[in-house]
């Protein structure tokens, strides 16, 4: 058995063994000729294009260069899965070892390749067997998907995100807290949600124009926000009401979060012309009790502690079940 080393037109063909020496310079020949005949082509392609065998890769174009981070020849006889992310390594080398051992197609798998100053590109992998008889090496097509993962990943934050404040909108905040109250559930964890509306709102923008009551929002979710673990989930669910749930919360604990931020709230300022507007703000508690359904219940609770909260005179929290504060 010998093995083949070095064809100056292939660009260092490496590691690839064959029976017979015949064999073995009649295909080295004939990629050679292949790779004269295709002179620039496989460079201009959009994509990273890999020629490879078991061991190692005899053939890098320019992109694919890009993507991994190294020049063409520096990438023979290195691995492909060298530059998988771990997370992907064992689907990826499933994929390779199938595609050259059993000479099957692979279309368009997602991964992430990471290059050698640990830059990541998202990419969708396909890989098909080479045709040369007697070579058993494969090409792998690697397209850089990152544009379009990023484009995916905006579309689904403008979907799932209040444009004004930030927050979770409503639909988001649901799905959301549906998750977090099954997981409650399972591990017999509390859970608790806050029902918050803007206090005689409705004059801030009749008074100082919508501009202002947008900035007073924007300035109440900011606040809020600081005053919030980071898995505590703060949603917008309507003009100046806002939801918050709070996993691992009992309704204790749960109470002195609403009165942090019913305190903040009230040392809040939004400038209007020369003047400061100043608005406070009424929280409703309602803790995932025995028998609670789902977030609708939660949410059902919650508003009517709210509208108690309301009814008592504004600027005050007032939990579920608990006797109205006069």
């Amino acid at each position: 058995m010998s093995s083949l080393y070095a064809s100056s037109e292939l660009d260092t063909l490496s590691f690839i063994d064959f029976d017979d020496d015949s064999d073995a310079v009649a295909t080295s020949h004939e990629l050679s000729l292949t790779r004269s005949k295709l002179g620039n082509m496989l460079d201009l392609l959009p994509a990273g294009l890999l020629i490879h065998q078991e061991m190692g890769i005899v053939f890098a174009n320019q992109e694919a260069a890009r993507i991994l981070g190294q020049s063409g020849d520096a990438l023979v006889g290195r691995h492909f899965l060298d530059f998988v992310e771990e997370s992907g390594i064992d689907d990826q080398r499933d994929a390779f070892l199938r595609c050259l051992r059993k000479r099957e197609l692979v279309r368009s798998q997602d991964g992430v390749m990471v290059s050698t100053d640990g830059e990541r590109t998202c990419v969708q992998v396909s890989m098909s067997p080479l045709p040369w008889d007697g070579l058993p090496v494969i090409y792998v097509l690697i397209n850089d998907v990152t544009a379009l993962k990023e484009s995916e990943e905006r579309l689904r934050r403008l979907s799932i995100t209040d444009p004004l404040t930030g927050v979770s909108n409503r639909r988001h905040f649901v799905e959301a807290a549906e998750q977090e109250l099954t997981r409650a559930r399972r591990h017999g964890r509390p859970v608790t949600l806050l029902m918050l509306d803007l206090d005689h709102f409705k004059s801030i923008n009749d008074t100082h124009g919508h501009a202002v009551g947008d900035e007073a929002l924007r300035t109440f979710t900011a606040a809020g926000r600081a005053l919030l673990r980071e898995n505590d989930l703060l949603g917008r669910t309507g003009g100046e009401e806002f939801a918050i749930l709070l996993p691992d919360t009992d309704v204790a604990g749960a109470r002195m979060v609403a009165e942090r931020i019913r305190r903040r709230t009230a040392e809040l300022a939004v400038p209007s012309g020369d003047q400061a507007v100043r608005f406070t703000v009424s929280i409703g508690v309602a803790c995932c009790a025995a028998g609670t359904r789902d977030v609708d219940a939660m949410l059902s609770s919650a508003d009517e502690a709210l509208y108690r909260a309301k009814a008592a005179g504004r600027n005050r929290v007032v939990c579920a079940l608990e006797p109205t504060p006069f």
